[in-house]
């Protein structure tokens, strides 16, 4: 049988046993929870610590048993923070306080760590301590949490601050309204006002403020997206001032699905309002004078004596083209076939000119459509009307469905073989120039309004077919008429492209980053190499400054003021330009600038030795389609230096200029420094 094996002797008596248990738990316990235990005696200058406290300042020997001097830990700690703790400890120790403090402990230089110390101090009879006790706790993770979300607030604030934006925020349930002061502002109030939702909607325009409030009440609404967006004008409650204003926000809703909180921000439109009605006015006058010269067109179109027939193409429902309809003729066509223009306008060409089907016409207009080439034929035409004779046709698409044909009756002149052939060669080039100008006009139709593009392409494509088919046929006065319109046209593209860059200023935003300024000069003069090498033109520039901003809005600003001064040379003296910065002086900003006191500037100067101009028009210079010099002289449409102060305004800077005529001009812009965040680059 075996033997019962014995019990061992239990080497603690059990209430050591439970002592040293609970010992044991309450250091699990401290470490789990990232705490550290320390005691230091005073009079022998000995710290006494777990093992928590010696792994914490990186003491891999751990004494417990003897301690180690106090310095021995406040060496550790980050030097920064090393007096203000030192000085905590001696407030704590002379004037009887409980002791806190929140500071780094470097062991690792690349991973420093964040402790919060508490502590408390015994005293002897005669009041001078004994000894000082506590608890560190390791808070890193929290305190980088907090630095990290400190970092993020400062660079939001940033971009709010640069943007102009202001920013609001309503607690739908207690009512309570908070306002920035640049959303104060907009309201025509001052920093110190009171807010509440009865004065928002006071200070709204009272055409707009039901609609207004309406949209707020939608947002707030349970079950909604909670997305708030609206236009709408403000009237100053102190000072009086219209404005227009951009505000966006947000709506979030509690777990009852009432909304909680409502946040977002408000910007001013005014300027780009503005700008819309100066552009809205500029092409309400110019569609009159395309109206106007549309007409004159279509008065010198049906004078003509070629038949001229705009079509187009009907399909079935597999998308096959089964006739064409005939929407514009001129006079030349009713005349010549005695017909009134409704039994044209309107009808399907098939139908009143059958005789296209048989003697291939038809199918060259098909192809022409399909295709997108133009093309030309000489054919016999009989059809069951009684029309019938040799026919010159030449067709051209137009749009995405449509074809212009230009026919003529050439049974006289087919006895004429080389000459019928010469006006083929004619034709065919005519209508090669025919597609280039429909070519750009499509390219026109994708930038500007419906409005725009109907009248627009027929003037250009009628004066060309007129010009360049019937310029035998044309009276001088004719001739100089089409030239105009021509002129009119082509100024128009141009008036249109620059409008809508200017427009694009002012409603298009994108992410500002750090651009240098030396690489955008350096690829503008780079794109205007030729011009530059034509005027014999010396660039004298240095290195330019990093600023925060759009590379191609500040590009769009150097080509324009570079190209500016080499229009406007002086005849027989060799262009100069000289391009230089420095800090600009607080007295010496414009005034638009002065009560940015906290912010500094550069002062960039492009100067040239051109005409220059009298500086009592300086203020007109910068106001789009002014003008100070003869167009027929100097080409452009006025809105080069508009866009300027456009992109110079929208980096938060100013620009003028300074001139004296016949003696060069002198652009001062003074655009922001970049003030670099920890890890940027200047």
């Amino acid at each position: 049988m075996n033997q019962p094996v014995a019990a061992q002797p239990n080497p603690h008596p059990p209430e050591e046993h439970v002592l040293l248990r609970s010992y044991d738990q309450l250091q699990t316990a401290l470490s789990i929870g990232l705490i550290a235990t320390w005691f230091w005696d005073i009079g022998s200058d000995r710290v006494y610590g777990d093992s928590n406290l010696f792994e914490l300042f990186g003491i891999t020997d751990t004494p417990e048993a003897n301690g180690l001097p106090l310095s021995t830990f406040t060496d550790n700690i980050h030097p920064d923070d090393r007096p203000h703790v030192t000085r905590l400890i001696d407030e704590a120790m002379h004037l009887d306080r409980s002791f806190e403090a929140e500071y780094r402990i470097v062991v690792d230089v690349l991973d420093p760590k964040w402790v919060l110390a508490r502590g408390r101090l015994t005293y002897d009879i005669t009041k001078r301590p004994v000894t000082f006790s506590g608890v560190l706790v390791d808070v890193t993770d929290r305190k980088r949490a907090e630095i990290r979300a400190q970092e993020v607030e400062g660079r939001l604030r940033l971009a709010i601050e640069s943007a102009q934006l202001g920013t609001w925020n309503l607690n739908p349930l207690t009512g309570e309204l908070v306002w920035s002061d640049r959303t104060k502002e907009l309201f025509g109030l001052p920093p110190t006002a009171q807010i509440d939702y009865a004065v928002f909607l006071r200070g709204i325009h009272p055409d707009d403020r039901a609609r207004t409030d309406e949209i707020v009440q939608a947002a707030l609404k349970p079950g909604s997206n909670g997305r708030y967006d609206i236009e709408y004008r403000t009237v100053g409650i102190e000072d009086g001032r219209l404005r227009w204003i951009r505000a966006n926000g947000q709506a979030f809703f509690n777990e009852q699905g009432l909304a909680s909180r409502f946040t977002g921000t408000v910007i001013d439109i005014t300027a780009s309002k503005r700008t819309e009605e100066i552009l809205q006015e500029r092409v309400n006058e110019q569609t009159r004078d395309l109206e106007q010269q549309t007409h004159q067109l279509r008065t010198t179109l049906d004078a003509s004596l070629n038949s001229i027939i705009a079509m187009t193409a009907m399909r079935d429902e597999a998308g096959m083209i089964i006739d064409f309809m005939m929407n514009t003729a001129n006079e030349a066509v009713v005349k010549s076939n005695f017909m009134t223009p409704d039994q044209i306008i309107g009808r399907s060409l098939l139908t009143v000119f059958p005789g296209n089907r048989e003697n291939g016409f038809y199918d060259l207009y098909v192809r022409v459509v399909e295709t997108g080439r133009a093309e030309g034929s000489i054919q016999y035409y009989q059809d069951e009307f009684g029309l019938e004779g040799w026919f010159e046709v030449s067709a051209v698409k137009q749009g995405s469905d449509g074809v212009v044909v230009t026919f003529n009756n050439i049974t006289d002149r087919k006895k004429a073989e080389l000459a019928a052939l010469q006006q083929a060669a004619e034709l065919k080039e005519a209508v090669a120039e025919l597609k280039r100008s429909n070519e750009n006009l499509q390219q026109f139709a994708q930038i500007a309004s419906h409005d725009l593009q109907e009248p627009l392409r027929r003037i250009q494509s009628f004066s060309d077919m007129l010009k360049s088919q019937f310029m035998d046929s044309l009276s001088d006065g004719e001739t100089d008429l089409i030239r105009r319109i021509q002129k009119s046209a082509r100024r128009m593209q141009m008036l249109i492209k620059d409008l809508l860059t200017y427009s694009q200023l002012t409603t298009q935003r994108e992410p500002f980053l750090p651009i240098s300024l030396t690489n955008v000069l350096t690829d503008v003069i780079s794109d205007l190499e030729m011009t530059i090498a034509e005027k014999n033109a010396i660039i004298d520039t240095v290195p330019l400054p990093i600023i925060l901003g759009s590379a191609s809005r500040l590009r769009q600003l150097f080509q324009n003021l570079i190209a500016n001064a080499l229009k406007f040379a002086q005849s027989g003296q060799q262009p100069l330009l000289q391009i230089r910065f420095h800090p600009a002086l607080t007295d010496g900003l414009p005034p638009k600038l002065q009560d940015q006191s906290g912010r500094t500037f550069w002062l960039i100067t492009v100067a040239d030795n051109g005409i220059g101009f009298d500086e009592k028009y300086k203020d007109r210079i910068f106001t789009p389609f002014q003008r100070l010099h003869d167009q027929t002289i100097y080409s452009g449409t006025g809105i080069g230096l508009a866009i300027c102060q456009r992109v110079v305004e929208s980096h938060g800077g100013a620009i003028d200029a300074t001139s004296q005529p016949g003696r060069g001009s002198t652009f001062n812009v003074f655009l922001p420094v970049f003030e670099s965040l920890p890890g940027k680059i200047q």
